[in-house]
């Protein structure tokens, strides 16, 4: 299959203004989009113009794009559907269905950026490798460093290479959401019997992937989980099993990167009732989920510093794993 690539740096508009940079420093963003919808077959759309579209919809701002404003612009203009995911798997079967995709790097796992970069996932290769449409380009790109060396396959045609799955997920693991998956607009279905309140939340929990044991954690998101059960702040369910959810692993990963968990200190509260009621409510919704469960004899032991933590993701409603077209914390990337 053939795949296109529109670049950011073509002679004819690498310098024009976008916001307060250029298109060929600082217009990731539009040009991903760009690459998604041309490969899916959606729309053939200049970089130049996708840029003046998120300016005039307030996706550009100082710092970067908000795809999600730049996404909901464009999807009523050129007839396509998205939704954002943070899970491999589901990038996986999107694209396998004939789907594109944003993705959004970060620089904790320097595959495609030190800093932050948006780039298209186009397709899957024979062997399983996500064909990636990068629409910058430098000099010695794919080998500035060890990570892009050894994981980056690259093809005859500029901007387009290969990765496997597991490196492209250790590339967005510390932005959320991870992924934007674009599909063709079709015709909307019979409308169904609408659900409760209360059984979509429980749906969505259940879909979350639940891991029993460190050894199930992804390795990307292992470090920093081993390091809060060695300080006591993830003590498991009691019984060796560890049941955290994905998404818990995933925020817990992002602070990290961010240093926002610190040094965790000893444990403070040894029950639900010692909890500060600024912290409780956070803490109870694990409590129930069954992701905390104290040290099996009646004691939570979980430090201050995770309950800061736990609360500072559920006031984000990080802790929910709700996909949205939402702006997200953190989304505003530009290529460093």
């Amino acid at each position: 299959m053939s795949y296109t690539v529109k670049m950011q740096k073509p002679a004819s508009y690498a310098n024009n203004s976008y916001g307060s940079g250029t298109i060929g420093s600082s217009a990731c963003g539009p040009a991903a989009l760009c690459n998604c919808l041309a490969n899916g077959g959606i729309a053939d759309i200049s970089v130049p113009t996708m840029c003046k579209l998120a300016v005039s919809c307030g996706a550009r701002q100082t710092g970067g794009t908000v795809e999600s404003v730049l996404l909901k612009a464009a999807g009523s203009k050129y007839g396509f559907t998205y939704c954002s995911t943070s899970k491999n798997t589901e990038l996986l079967a999107h694209l396998k269905a004939g789907g594109t995709a944003i993705c959004y790097c970060g620089g904790g796992y320097p595959l495609f950026s030190v800093g932050g970069h948006y780039v298209a996932a186009v397709g899957v290769d024979s062997s399983g490798k996500i064909v990636i449409a990068d629409s910058l380009y430098y000099a010695n790109k794919w080998t500035y460093n060890s990570t892009r060396k050894s994981q980056i396959t690259t093809t005859s045609t500029r901007g387009l290479v290969m990765c496997s799955i597991t490196a492209l997920g250790k590339a967005t693991a510390d932005r959320s959401p991870s992924y934007f998956l674009i599909s063709k607009k079709t015709a909307a279905p019979a409308p169904e019997k609408p659900q409760s309140t209360e059984t979509t939340e429980k749906t969505q929990e259940d879909d979350d992937m639940i891991y029993k044991t460190i050894n199930d954690v992804p390795e990307w998101y292992r470090p920093t989980v081993q390091k809060c059960i060695d300080n006591g702040g993830i003590k498991g369910a009691g019984n060796g099993e560890l049941n955290l959810t994905e998404s818990e692993c995933r925020t817990l990963t992002i602070l990290d990167n961010m240093s926002a968990l610190g040094s965790i200190a000893p444990v403070v509260y040894k029950t639900i009732d010692d909890v500060p009621s600024y912290y409780k409510a956070a803490v109870q919704k694990l409590i129930d989920r069954g992701a905390i469960a104290g040290t099996g004899n009646g004691e939570l032991n979980i430090s201050e510093d995770i309950c800061r933590s736990m609360t500072i993701l559920d006031n984000a409603h990080l802790l929910d794993a709700v996909t949205a077209a939402d702006v997200d914390v953190g989304e505003m990337v530009e290529e460093n």
